[in-house]
């Protein structure tokens, strides 16, 4: 059996358990990955700055596909990054997104993420909810002028509010007048918004050539939707028991659920 040369996982609901925590399990099996050879990838809907602690604590500090695929870094305990390719949203089309939502649905929550920046235009329950989870604050702006005056990327919009303003919201953007963008549900209260063909398998691809690796050097992690063409696409995909079946079937093997030993049982048998 041969060893991988790559693993990624996604966090949410795969490699953090139910109380967003790391398992001693897991963290002891990615060390040993990487002390064999294995570079260990975290890939997410979050930005680098709010992987960064949960890669402290694996002891890695290696790549990460961060905001779903858009932007694929390094970074460090200054916030300092290092980008090796990105995917961003169309500037133009991010602010008629922005102003669209502010005039028909005012109590959402709008949330801009640009390189390791969050920026929102108020600090309000569902923000705070938001850094809770991901341990850090964002920077209140006035997203309007923001959007109008930098120059700085946007490599993801996120939409926070009641499920059904975001059923509402996107049913807007599925719109061809925002073909631009692709819009999808992370949990029925949060809609991620990214540039269209933006996913974790695409930035996974990039990642392989850069590395000059082919998709069967990879073993790969997820749990959800947005992770399924990543598992189609690594040498072996990984489903969590937590995963909705239909991500179960399209997955090469299927492990125990995030909160119990799922991912080292899996490298346990590359990586004793």
């Amino acid at each position: 059996m041969s060893k991988p040369k790559l693993i990624l996982s996604d966090i949410d609901g795969t490699i953090l358990n139910d109380q967003a925590e790391l398992l001693p399990a897991t963290i002891t099996g990615v060390r040993a990955a990487v002390r064999q050879g294995a570079t260990m990838v975290l890939a997410s809907a979050r930005s680098p700055k709010g992987m960064w602690s949960i890669a402290k604590q694996l002891g890695i500090e290696s790549t990460m596909i961060a905001y779903n695929g858009a932007l694929t870094a390094k970074t460090d305990d200054d916030d300092h990054l290092q980008v090796f390719e990105e995917e961003p949203i169309d500037r133009k089309v991010a602010r008629r997104v922005q102003k669209v939502i502010a005039k028909k649905w005012p109590k959402a929550s709008i949330n801009v993420y640009s390189n390791n920046d969050w920026f929102v235009q108020a600090n309000g329950p569902w923000e705070k909810q938001e850094a809770a989870g991901i341990g850090y604050e964002p920077t209140v702006t006035n997203l309007s002028t923001w959007l109008a005056k930098s120059n700085a990327p946007i490599h993801k919009i996120l939409i926070m509010a009641d499920a059904d303003t975001i059923t509402e919201i996107n049913a807007q953007l599925q719109t061809p007048t925002y073909k631009a963008i692709a819009a999808y549900r992370s949990k029925d209260t949060y809609l991620e918004i990214v540039a269209a063909g933006v996913t974790k398998a695409t930035a996974l691809k990039q990642l392989l050539v850069d590395d000059d690796l082919t998709p069967e050097d990879a073993i790969a992690f997820g749990d959800n939707y947005n992770d399924l063409a990543m598992l189609h696409l690594a040498g072996i995909g990984v489903a969590m028991g937590n995963a909705p079946e239909v991500i179960k079937e399209g997955a090469d093997l299927v492990t125990t659920d995030n909160n119990h030993d799922g991912i080292y049982q899996v490298l346990n048998q590359y990586f004793d």
